[in-house]
């Protein structure tokens, strides 16, 4: 026995009281019940039980019925493994055109990538086009189907998605603690399309099958379909055309049992596949394969294939375990050798297996090489090598027979390589074997060759000939490649290596100039880049953000390649000024006012450039302030020198010849459209339009130049259009000008803020908003025309006071703003014309943001923002959404003068121009470029650009753990969830239709951890309340508009919190924090958030707007404890506030909503503080846990008297459930009368993390736990008894640290209920709420009548009447027979065998058990031998007469008859005894006797006649048991009509005891659809007489019997009975079999 001692507890008189509790430390007895009784703070009573627990994984294994959850999503997560696939040799080929190889870029467009996340395997297709990359005439054969399925499986643009290690027959899979995929083979497909030679050729069968073989811990599985061209895509046709080519797990038989995977002894590190031939041929295909295990070790596995019931098995034998000498742990194993596209004859003369060598990396910072497989001259004869093995196992498989024992041999180590000095992370072979790479935590990349180590050829070793330093922490995995020579334009002795490591970051190097080729990659919004591959030209690489990162290694290698300089041409000799002899300016020497002097500075001595553009894509201009104009053009390497752009200068206005000042220009811009001109603007407000034209006389040629006076300097000029400029003035004004003869000013813009114009948008809209250099955004309103000057409509303060250096409008309407403070500012127009700002999110990796640009990936038509910045003196330009970086250019300095032109349209084509200038005074313009000229020239920049190529996959969520989230809800519906994370981020996910859409909103992030997520929504508005905690005890508010359909537009930042007096550190944080709607005619929110000192901090938020960005709450002290979670619940008038703390407590706080609502009226005109109205102390407070209660739930219990019951887990593996029952002592005070808590011990395998509690009155109140176990799991909550019992469990691919759950109606009628489970990445699983309520009305029914129409046959194979030939249509008719007596038998009798040799499907089985065996509690036969139950059918194939189902032999109405009885037809020709018209000539045929009514013939699949089939008696044909369309035969009806009075009889008596004895009962509908309707009909009729009944004996008083309908069906379930209750009405949208398999699960799980 073990003694718990509770906490002692001060009562209120000061009084002391203590308890102890006994418990039994025997955790093997299933159930052992301790209870007592205890003091809480307060002195209330709490009445404690105990119970032990069964753990979930014991029970579910003896279940071995899987699990009621369906996993369906999984979001983030660690990418463990990536790589590109290209089609097969085989149908590669099609796509030749005239014996020609089709073009790299065209196969390449036909990969796929394939990459492993946790436990599931994605397949997208590399091309994001969906349009037909193949042309379907591009070649012709004489099999012109087979090119045509080989043609559309190459051009499949779907993706596929499953889980690697799912149990056949169970959604959930097995235990998750071994799901993890670390890596993937590929038998049907190839690495790399570089030349035909790497074309994998795969005539072998089994490799045509299997697409993947993935492996993971101690699991492998082997997998078709998902796009990657196995034999299983070509065989799935239907009317429309090619079904997509879903994963499809293959089985593994072991042991008289198949299962999705095979399970080894050791974790798995590396596999290879090695075809092998069978002796005599047959339909039975093998291969050996080789596993790498942690214990360096390899074991060979032989596999062959057989097919049940047209399903491929897989059945294993285990041959042989290969050891090696040194017996050490591994962190990583790589083989070399046996290619998975070998295939070997072992029974040929001299045959011999192919050799395999390993490397392994060890822990001890070395790598063993030894070799797994080699062929001795020993081996030839000895019976326990593996050459001997392979051919007896191979002999065995031929017969039938597999009696192999596995043997175990030892090898020696070869070579004991060392370098490293720590645990090796990855070893890798080269594609030649005569290097090694690997990777370790000491931050390096080491390179090994085999050389010569002696005189002797044969005498080699690994010699260590690199070592790679660069990456700034743990190198995490390698891989080789092999990029063509023209990249780094010499050729290489040395490959190529990629690395990935925990600095974010990849990076290419080469061995042979011993440095990194180019720039990091970096992309992944994590510090853990796990895997790299390097397929062909394309780098692959998977991050810990859940994202798949494509990288093009040849461009990555050219960047800062080849950089081309060129030397600004002499300026002109400067201009001679007259002066007089004052030593005045003259008038015609001016272009202004006369100055003041001033001090004169400094001359700055050399070239001074005072504009420079890019256009064309190939050239060039730049002016100086000495007067010159000079273009460049890249493609002939020549500088063009035009007319001063100072000289020869007349101005627009009286076409007088003016003087400029050279030494005044500031800027200029190029025309875009015919780039024959440009605009030079000065200081003295003229601009100057001077042509580029260099075909006509430069003497010849004269300048324009026009201003708007009063306004100068020019800052900047910009184009909008061809003929429309924005000129920026340093004043602060910006001036639109209309390029005419005379340019006219159209908009005089007036900033009104201290801050100089810098950039702006204009979204063709009539709103023109521009940013300026004191961090203001300002919007006009520019809908008419106006050269007096106007004033913004709005200003808003977006980048506090940096510059802001670029603006843009995306299609929603949503204005982005970037700035020199690195943040990227999201704001809009609200309907009063005003800027709103939203939120404004920094950009990671950039210290200065310059421009922006608007693009739309071709595969998600949802905007991206490309941003361009620097990060010190780099230039840098990323997708901010997918945090890709594209470019990154060294510039020396972001002063400099730059010209950048880009496109991403095909990536990212760019033109960097940068000017730097000399000591001697000239300056030198370098050019970064990424195509040849030729290309940059096609570049076409519009508003919104669409990329085309796929750069990411995936969308890139949380980097580290999930702390909290939360569902975000529009009304009862669940729109969003909303996470917080370790890695300081917060993200709003999209939710639709039971999965996570590709909308996702980031809010911004905060300085330290997000520990704590909530929202809440008021009833009298259309918006939530989002609210985020974590550390420096920060809270901030936001709003969500659920009348947005743009997610960007939805959020508004709303205000922050921040505690007054010390600064708090990163140390202090807010653990929790949850908010409540308080009941008022304001939209009132109460919040509270526990820290880590175990403090309370409360503050009132409204969602009405206010200038007030910060907020201050007030703070109530605790016990101490850091508080680790709270849940707030409204009751009776009060808020109850239960915080856990890490000593195992609850606390419990109660506020007064009255007070709090008037707190906050008062407060608003500062007559009332928050603090005058909160409680000084907790209420209560009890033990829950022997350690800390790390997650509560709680809610409202309602009855006779309306409780609280809170559910709470804990570090002690224990889940418990507390019941508090409340009394008021006082007007505004309520106080705690009774607690009772049961605690159940053992629940989990370690600590729980996360509780959800949902109370549902129409099943059973339901309780969600997860925890470090990654299970998630349910139990049932007991209030009557308060007990917790186990009812099942599912695996996850992440630790479960915390969970939300909710309801949500699927478009196709489905009522679901769908947990959220955050860990490492997030996990939704969900379950079908319609079924379990079926099985709660089902275990109370005392009656059931069980109505099936075509649809319930359909899921045995048959055909439903709809799919049904036209020829049965016309069968259906008795006068068939007259006319082809033959013809009519043999059709119906072809059915007859149809239906017999049909297997009923196993939703008849469940049927029976239900019934006849007992599994209904409540559906007893009573001792008149009549049965409870019923089943009423419009179905022919006579299914329900199954000999195996005793349950309806004598209990089954069949309305149509059944197919398998014939009688005899002599009753056809007869209606009602008399003749029918028409029918005469068969009637004087008829004699028929007494015997013939009588005479029934049972068919059997094994004796069907061929003849035909004649009465016995009257000597007539026979005809089907079944009533036709206009079917009148008496010797049919009859025997039906019977059955239905029988039917009718029961149905009677069931209503009488519904009426009498108030008994359930039941109708379960099964597949009836509305074509042919009288089941439908009956069931609905039945319903609605049962219904008739319990209201009339509602209305007496009488005892309340209920009815309830259930109705199953794929696309009719719908249900429009409005005398029943809607709890009672229960719609299944799904087939039958699999919704009675579902329902059956619920029913053995409840019992």
């Amino acid at each position: 026995m073990m003694q718990h001692s509770e906490k002692s507890y001060i009562g209120g008189d000061g009084s002391t009281s203590q308890h102890s509790q006994n418990q039994n430390d025997d955790v093997s007895q299933a159930q052992s019940t301790h209870s007592c009784i205890s003091a809480t703070k307060g002195r209330t009573n709490i009445i404690r039980t105990s119970s032990t627990a069964e753990f979930p994984s014991q029970r579910d294994v003896r279940l071995n019925k899987g699990s009621v959850f369906r996993r369906h999503d999984f979001v983030g997560g660690p990418v463990t493994k990536a790589t590109i696939r290209f089609p097969p040799k085989h149908m590669a080929n099609a796509l030749d055109e005239d014996g020609q190889p089709a073009t790299h870029k065209r196969l390449t467009s036909l990969g796929r990538i394939v990459f492993a996340r946790g436990p599931w395997i994605e397949s997208h297709p590399l091309a994001s086009s969906h349009n037909n990359l193949v042309d379907n005439d591009a070649t012709t054969s004489s099999d012109e189907d087979q090119l045509r399925c080989i043609t559309q499986a190459l051009e499949d643009k779907c993706c596929y998605k499953t889980l690697a290690f799912g149990e056949l027959g169970c959604t959930g899979g097995g235990t998750s603690t071994f799901e993890t995929i670390s890596g993937m083979i590929f038998p049907s497909s190839s690495s790399a399309v570089n030349d035909t030679s790497l074309r994998v050729e795969s005539s072998h069968s089994i490799n045509r099958r299997i697409s993947v073989v993935a492996f993971g811990g101690r699991r492998i599985s082997f997998l078709s379909g998902g796009g990657l061209w196995t034999k299983s895509c070509h065989n799935k046709n239907d009317n429309t055309g090619t079904e997509p080519d879903d994963f499809v797990s293959i089985p593994v038989a072991k042991v008289g049992s198949l299962n999705s995977y095979l399970e080894v002894s050791d974790w798995i590190h590396d596999v290879r596949l090695l075809n092998v031939e069978l002796p005599q041929p047959n339909n039975k295909y093998a291969f050996l394969l080789a596993m790498g295990m942690t214990n360096n070790n390899c074991d060979i596995f032989g596999f062959y294939s057989s097919t049940r019931d047209e399903q491929l098995l897989l059945h294993p034998t285990r041959l042989q375990c290969i050891t090696c000498d040194v017996r050490c742990i591994t962190y990583s194993l790589s083989f070399h050798g046996w290619d998975t596209m070998d295939s070997t004859s072992i029974f040929s003369p001299d045959a011999q297996l192919p050799s395999l060598a390993v490397a392994s990396g060890t822990v001890f910072s070395e790598i063993v090489v030894w070799d797994a497989v080699v062929y001795t001259q020993e081996d030839t004869h000895d019976e326990e090598s593996l050459d001997t093995l392979v051919k007896r196992w191979l002999a065995d498989v031929t017969v039938g027979a597999n009696i192999i024992n596995a043997s175990r041999i030892r090898r020696k180590s070869l070579h004991r390589l060392k370098g490293h000095l720590g645990s090796i992370f990855s070893v890798y072979f080269s594609a030649c074997g005569k290097y090694i790479a690997s990777t370790s935590d000491d931050r390096t990349i080491r390179l090994f060759q085999l050389q010569p180590m002696g005189e002797s050829l044969s005498q080699t070793g690994w010699k260590l000939i690199w070592t790679g330093w660069g990456h700034t922490a743990r190198v995490f995995d390698v891989s080789f490649a092999y990029p063509s020579y023209a990249a780094l334009g010499e050729e290489l002795s040395h490959p190529i290596l990629v690395s990935a490591g925990e600095d974010s970051t990849a990076r290419i190097w080469s061995p042979l100039q011993a440095k990194e080729v180019t720039h990091p990659l970096r992309g992944h919004e994590c510090e853990s880049v796990w895997t790299v591959d390097v397929c062909g030209d394309i780098i692959v690489t998977g991050g810990n953000d859940g994202c798949v990162k494509l990288w093009d290694l040849n461009k990555r290698i050219k960047q800062g390649k080849g950089i081309r300089a060129f030397v600004v041409p002499k300026d002109p000799d400067p201009p001679i000024i007259p002066t007089s002899s004052e030593g005045t300016i003259t008038p015609e020497a001016t272009t202004s006012q006369p100055r003041k002097k001033q001090n004169k500075k400094p001359k700055l001595s050399g070239q001074l450039i005072c504009g420079m553009e890019l256009y064309e894509g190939h050239k060039l201009v730049v002016a100086t302030r000495a007067g010159g104009v000079f273009s460049l053009d890249l493609k002939l390497d020549t500088w063009t020198h035009h007319n001063c752009w100072h000289d020869n200068v007349i101005s627009s206005e009286d076409k007088s010849k003016l003087q400029i000042d050279p030494s005044t220009g500031t800027c200029l811009s190029v025309n875009p459209s015919t780039a024959k001109y440009t605009i030079v603007g000065t200081t003295e407000e003229w601009l100057v339009v001077c042509s580029l034209d260099s075909s006509s006389d430069l003497d010849d040629q004269y300048s324009n130049a026009f201003r708007c006076h009063t306004h100068c300097p020019v800052q900047s000029i910009s184009w909008i259009d061809d003929v429309n400029i924005v000129v920026f003035y340093a004043r602060g004004s910006v001036i639109w000008f209309k390029m005419e003869e005379k340019p006219v000013p159209l908009h005089i813009m007036k900033l009104g803020t201290p801050g100089i114009p810098l950039s702006y948008a204009y979204d063709y809209n009539q709103s023109f908003y521009i940013g300026d250099s004191r961090g203001n955004l300002t919007y006009f309103d520019v809908d008419q025309p106006c050269r007096n000057e106007i004033l913004p409509t709005s200003v808003l303060k977006a980048h506090a006071k940096e510059h802001v250096t670029a603006v843009n409008v995306m299609k929603s309407g949503i204005i982005i703003s970037v700035g020199n403070d690195g943040c990227m500012h999201q704001s809009k127009v609200s309907h009063n014309g005003q800027l709103q700002a939203l939120v404004s999110i920094p950009v990671p990796a950039t210290t200065g943001l310059k421009h922006i640009w608007n693009v739309t990936q071709s595969n998600n038509d949802r905007e991206n923002v490309v941003s361009g910045g620097f990060y010190g003196n780099d230039y840098v330009v990323m997708d901010n959404v997918n945090g890709y970086e594209f470019l990154r250019i060294p510039t020396g300095g972001r002063q400099k003068r730059q010209a950048l032109h880009i496109g991403f349209s095909s990536g990212c084509s760019y033109v960097m121009a940068i000017c730097t200038g000399q000591k001697d005074g000239c300056n030198i313009i370098a050019f970064h470029s990424s195509h040849s000229l030729d290309e940059t020239s096609k570049f076409s920049i519009p508003r919104h650009q669409r990329i085309d190529t796929t750069y990411n996959i995936g969308h890139s969520y949380h980097a580290e753990t999930i702390n909290d989230v939360a569902w975000v809800k529009c009304g009862d519906k669940p729109a969003y969830l909303l996470t917080g994370s370790n890695d300081c981020s917060v993200k709003l996910l999209d939710f639709r239709n039971g999965t996570f859409g590709s909308a996702k909103k980031e809010l911004p992030p905060h300085e330290s951890c997000v520990r704590g997520v909530c929202t809440s929504s008021h009833p009298i508005t259309n918006t939530s309340l989002l609210v985020t905690c974590g550390g420096k005890l920060t809270m901030e508010f936001y709003l969500l508009d659920h009348s947005s359909a743009d997610i960007d537009a939805s959020v508004t930042a709303l205000c922050s919190y921040r505690t007054t007096g010390s600064k708090a550190t990163i140390d202090h944080r807010m653990n929790t924090v949850r908010s409540v709607p308080l009941p008022s005619d304001k939209p009132y929110h109460f919040v509270v958030s526990g820290d880590s000192q175990g403090n309370l901090h409360v503050v009132m938020v409204s969602e009405a707007p206010s200038d007030r960005k910060t907020i201050i709450g007030e703070i109530l002290i605790g016990n101490g404890r850091p508080a680790l979670c709270l849940e707030l619940v409204l009751f009776n008038g009060f808020v109850l506030a239960f915080i856990g703390t890490t000593g195992g407590d609850i606390q419990l706080w109660t506020f007064s909503i009255s007070q709090l609502i008037l707190c906050c009226e008062a407060s608003e005109d500062g007559l009332r503080r928050l603090g005058d109205v909160l409680p000084s102390a907790a209420s209560c407070e009890f033990k829950a846990h022997q350690s800390g209660v790390n997650d509560l739930s709680a809610s409202i219990v309602t009855g006779d008297i309306d409780s609280v019951v809170v559910c709470s887990v804990g570090d002690d593996q224990t889940v418990s459930a507390c019941l508090i029952h409340f009394t008021e002592s006082g007007p505004e005070a309520l106080s705690c009368e009774s607690i009772r808590l049961c605690s159940t011990q053992c629940a989990s395998a370690s600590a729980l993390k996360a509780v959800e509690l949902m109370i549902d009155n129409s099943t059973f109140h339901r309780v969600y736990t997860s925890g470090h176990d990654e299970t998630v799991t349910l139990w049932k909550l007991d209030l009557a008894r308060l007990s917790l019992k186990y009812v099942t469990s599912a695996p996850i691919g992440t630790e479960g640290g915390c969970l939300g759950c909710c309801q949500y109606n699927h478009p196709d009628g489905t009522i679901k209920e769908v947990v959220a489970i955050g860990g490492i990445g997030m996990e939704l699983v969900s379950f079908n709420l319609s079924t379990l309520l079926a099985a709660c009305v089902l275990r109370e029914a005392n009656g059931l009548l069980i109505t099936a129409g075509a649809g319930f046959s359909a899921d045995s194979g048959l055909s439903t009447y709809e799919q049904a030939p036209l020829s049965y249509k016309e069968m259906c008719d008795p006068s068939k027979l007259v006319e082809d007596p033959f013809k009519f038998q043999q059709f119906w009798l072809a059915f007859t065998r149809s239906y017999l040799k049909t297997k009923p499907h196993s939703g008849y089985e469940i049927l029976d058990n239900w019934c006849q065996g007992g599994k209904l509690p409540n559906l007893i036969r009573p001792s008149d031998d009549s049965t409870p139950w019923w089943v009423y059918t419009s179905n022919v194939d006579g299914h329900f007469r199954n000999t195996r189902l005793a349950s309806f032999r004598e209990s089954a109405c069949e309305i149509h008859g059944c197919a398998f009885e014939f009688k005899c037809a002599c009753g056809i020709g007869f209606a009602n005894g008399e003749p029918r018209l028409g029918w005469h000539e068969w009637n004087d045929k008829v004699q028929p006797t007494d015997d013939c009514r009588d005479t029934k013939l049972v068919m059997s699949s094994d004796a069907i006649p061929s003849s035909l089939i004649l009465c016995n008696h009257c000597q007539l044909p026979m005809r089907p048991n079944v009533l036709m369309f206009h079917d009148t035969d008496e010797n049919v009806l009859c025997g039906i009509n019977f059955e239905r009075e029988r039917y009718q009889t029961w149905e009677g008596s069931v209503e009488k005891e519904i009426e009498t004895s108030g008994k359930r009962f039941v109708v379960l509908e099964l597949g009836c659809g509305p074509t042919v309707p009288a089941v439908r009909e009956e069931s609905e009729e039945v319903v609605l007489d049962c219904a008739k009944i319990v209201q009339s004996n509602k209305s007496r008083g009488g005892r309340s019997g209920s009815v309830s309908f259930i109705r199953i069906n794929p696309k009719h379930a719908e249900i429009n009975i409005s005398t029943i209750e809607p709890t009672q009405m229960i719609s299944i949208f799904s087939k039958a079999e699999a919704a009675l398999k579902e329902i059956d699960l619920w029913i053995e799980l409840l019992q």
